[in-house]
């Protein structure tokens, strides 16, 4: 006779809520249009990266006729970065699963992908800030000029600057009365761009304090920041049989780190004076 009974094994199976959790944190990455993912480790030992990167050989001279070329070693530079677990986990009963009030199972599978997304998002937040390139300005269009004006390099790469809600509606509001700016954002790098000024996209975001900014060069050759990935987000279920309840968890391996910091400009906005 063939086993018609349903399991609570039949009801959560990992392999599906697998991609369900990571959709659900891709979803919520706000950091990962800027920073280049990097899958290529998945599967190696260890758990210590060593990060290349190349230093510039210099600008060339004038060569008189005859004369030799020198020769110049292209050099290099590393970084070790420490591969992390960012890990998070659920307990639902059974009756909250056969009651199905308020879908219990959707909920945790939103949250785990949520929790970890933040918790990615704040370490390449933190690392971003390590950027050596400095900006004080004012919240105004001549302020995000100032921002600009501090990258050594002259190419057209898209600028995207992060600052908080506060900081990002005096802008705002400065660009309006200045008649600059649009809020119609062609090509936006980030869902949820709040306008365009002097092209550079401003995204609020609240884990920035009004006097914090952050001025990012997107660029996918040499990104500012970089986001490895060891595995992908991994979920597993267990069984407590003596409460009947179903513990869910869910994981990720990476490592976040500053690739190059001539890509960041870290902002400190001015604080707006009292009219005189």
């Amino acid at each position: 006779m063939a086993d018609t009974i349903t399991q609570m094994a039949d009801m959560i199976d990992p392999e599906v809520l697998g991609p369900m959790v990571h959709y659900s944190l891709e979803k919520a990455l706000r950091f990962t249009p800027i920073a280049k993912t990097d899958d290529s480790l998945k599967g190696k030992p260890g758990d210590t990266l060593s990060m290349p990167k190349f230093t510039y050989i210099g600008d060339a001279q004038d060569i008189g006729e005859g004369q030799p070329i020198p020769l110049d070693k292209l050099g290099t530079k590393s970084a070790s970065v420490k591969v992390k677990k960012a890990a998070k986990g659920t307990q639902i009963t059974d009756e909250a699963l056969l009651s199905g009030e308020g879908e219990p199972l959707k909920e945790s599978t939103r949250q785990l992908g949520l929790a970890i997304a933040n918790k990615i998002d704040d370490d390449l937040l933190t690392e971003a800030k390590k950027g050596k390139q400095k900006v004080t300005f004012a919240p105004t269009v001549s302020g995000v000029q100032d921002g600009l004006d501090v990258f050594s390099d002259e190419d057209d790469k898209q600028v995207v600057l992060f600052v908080s809600p506060a900081t990002a509606a005096k802008i705002r509001m400065d660009a309006v009365k200045n008649h600059a700016g649009s809020d119609t954002i062609a090509n936006a790098l980030i869902k949820g761009t709040y306008f365009d000024v002097l092209g550079v996209q401003i995204i609020r975001s609240k884990k920035l304090k009004d006097t914090e900014a952050l001025f990012i060069k997107a660029d996918n050759t040499s990104p500012a920041l970089k986001l490895i990935r060891k595995r992908d987000i991994q979920v597993e279920t267990d069984r407590d049989i003596t409460k009947k309840i179903t513990i869910m968890t869910a994981d990720q391996h990476y490592a976040a780190y500053l690739y190059d910091d001539t890509k960041i400009v870290v902002g400190t906005v001015q604080a707006e004076t009292a009219d005189k």
